[in-house]
């Protein structure tokens, strides 16, 4: 730790009444039982924790003001649209879930408004109820149950046109698990999600920050963001070897997020300029500017609506991962498939190659005895 190892203090039983058995068992399983790593990766977790929640943190500010602003232009109710019943987010909005139980959308809604001014609005007012609000409230507000209510009049101003509603909701949702998970001290290492991967939950904050404020002084959308400069400073103590592992992966799970949230602003970043890209259909592109027009021509007649990643594997040699997947997108028509990518690193940890694997997803088994 900050002030002494665990090994400094002679009896140690005093971390599991601290942290708990499970949670500390987490940390020893990544350190291979040695207790000072554990100890100090427990740390550099905290403090990474703190650097990503500064972002958050401005995010949520300008998130919550835009909206505000952007409804509060174009809201003609008696009362402010936080407190009027004819409000978007005080209607009743009757929904199902796959379940075919009734709920109503809006419910978690009120009740948050309700808490957040404390039944005083005509005391508190606006500005303190929405001080008050949570980031969930603010984060509920994209999702599919307001798109026509919220959505479609209100806060699509907010973003830059042509934002795909479904996408921003997903990645806004992702921040808002990874501000959950930093506020109950969880770790942040090895997500079970790629999207919650902490370099690239602070990369789709400075994207978005920058959407809802241009002008900013505080992000710079091309260069790196507060957590890549913390990895790069203090990479993960336990294990160096897979910290550079989880660099690779890390890049490879903004690559293919990419292509879902059709945000390519790092892809010269993460690829080599002398890369070399073999497509499972056939076409290899040759150096940044064949890959980018690829991109571009992909974009303009393609819409991917998932890239899900399912394992990813070392091969032979230290610069190679295998990463196995599945890829669902529309063109003319809805559709999805399995593969399998062999990706290249080079000494600098660009990747200079890769080369994909189709396989059909929809599998039968011809041979399957009937009883």
């Amino acid at each position: 730790m900050s002030q002494s190892t665990v090994s400094d203090s002679g009896d140690d039983t005093w971390v599991e009444s601290w942290l708990s058995e499970p949670r500390l068992g987490t940390y020893l399983n990544r350190c291979h039982g040695n207790r000072d790593e554990a100890m100090r990766l427990y740390e550099w977790n905290t403090d990474l924790g703190l650097v990503l929640l500064k972002d958050i943190g401005y995010f949520e500010v300008a998130l919550r003001n835009a909206y505000d602003r952007v409804i509060g232009e174009r809201w003609h109710g008696d009362e402010h649209w936080l407190f009027d019943p004819s409000s978007p987010v005080n209607i009743h909005i009757p929904r199902r879930t796959r379940a075919g139980a009734r709920f109503d959308a809006n419910a978690l809604n009120r009740s948050l408004i309700a808490e957040a001014g404390q039944g005083h609005k005509d005391r508190l007012g606006p500005d303190s109820t929405i001080a008050n609000l949570s980031f969930g409230f603010w984060a509920h507000l994209t999702d599919r149950a307001h798109e026509r209510v919220l959505w479609i009049p209100y806060l699509h101003h907010a973003w830059p046109a042509g934002t795909n509603r479904a996408m921003l909701d997903s990645v806004i949702r992702s921040i808002g698990i990874c501000r959950n998970r930093i506020a109950h001290h969880e770790h942040l290492f090895d997500p079970k999600d790629e999207n919650l991967v902490p370099a690239l939950v602070d990369r789709n904050i400075v994207t978005l920050f920058c959407q809802l404020v241009p002008e900013n002084t505080l992000f710079s959308p091309g260069g790196p963001s507060s957590v890549d400069r913390f990895l790069k400073r203090r990479p993960m103590p336990s294990d160096l070897k897979s910290s550079g592992d989880d660099t690779c992966e890390q890049a490879i799970v903004e690559y293919f997020s990419m292509w879902v949230r059709r945000d390519f602003s790092r892809f010269d970043e993460l690829f080599s300029p002398d890369c070399i890209y073999e497509e499972c259909y056939g076409p290899v592109y040759a150096g940044l500017d064949e890959m980018h027009q690829w991109i571009d021509f992909m974009l303009a007649h393609q819409t991917v609506t998932a890239w899900d990643i399912h394992s990813v594997e070392p091969g032979r040699d230290n610069g190679t991962l295998f990463v196995s997947w599945t890829f669902s997108a529309t063109e003319n028509e809805s559709y999805t498939f399995d593969g399998i990518s062999r990706i290249h690193f080079d000494a600098d940890g660009q990747i200079d190659h890769v080369k994909e694997y189709r396989a059909d997803h929809e599998q039968r088994h011809p041979f399957e005895s009937k009883g």
